[in-house]
């Protein structure tokens, strides 16, 4: 019985460290996120477009850039604002992961529904985020597509992969022997 209850255990350790390092990474990838936004400036695409430019096409160019340059800047902050509250989001959401993680380290039977239902809610988005990169691959061979085919493939996999991963949570948790650990 004692074999049994350890297997049981060692499992959910495997599926509570896992939650725990994808909160890690949401976290990070938020942190990367809001350091990106941090950089971002109008004023280098008005250098861009002055820099490229030379004799005539030079005040052309400057023109452009003179009328087009508080354009640029709005669209530079709202992409700002865009990029720190989706990094914002992305560390929250990673916090919540953790949180949750060390609940079900814990054996609360409150993270289990809530892990349960999260993995169902990743599956469903997970579904969607295939269907997003196999509409972004190339429509013929002249299209370049929105996202290169080695990215679009390596996407394709990481998502399969969390999907199948998700579903093998799912499975374990619903079991009625693992349920049982988490209502005593």
């Amino acid at each position: 019985m004692k074999d049994v209850q350890k297997s049981r255990l060692r499992a959910l350790t495997i599926i509570w460290i896992a939650i725990f390092i994808g909160g890690i990474v949401f976290i990070a990838l938020g942190s990367i996120m809001i350091s990106i936004a941090a950089n971002i400036s109008g004023t280098a695409a008005q250098d861009y477009f002055t820099n490229n430019t030379t004799g005539i096409k030079s005040k052309i160019g400057k023109g452009i850039t003179d009328a087009l340059s508080p354009q640029i800047e709005r669209i530079a902050h709202l992409s700002k604002g865009i990029m720190t509250s989706i990094g914002s989001f992305l560390c929250l959401v990673g916090v919540g992961i953790c949180v949750l993680g060390i609940g079900l380290f814990k054996v609360k039977y409150l993270a289990w529904i809530l892990t349960v239902v999260l993995m169902f809610v990743a599956i469903v988005i997970d579904v969607i985020g295939l269907g997003f990169v196999g509409g972004a691959f190339p429509s013929s061979s002249n299209d370049k597509g929105i996202l290169a085919t080695d990215l679009a493939y390596a996407l394709i996999g990481i998502l399969i992969v969390h999907l199948l991963a998700n579903a093998v949570i799912i499975y374990y948790l619903s079991r009625k022997t693992t349920i049982s650990v988490f209502r005593t």
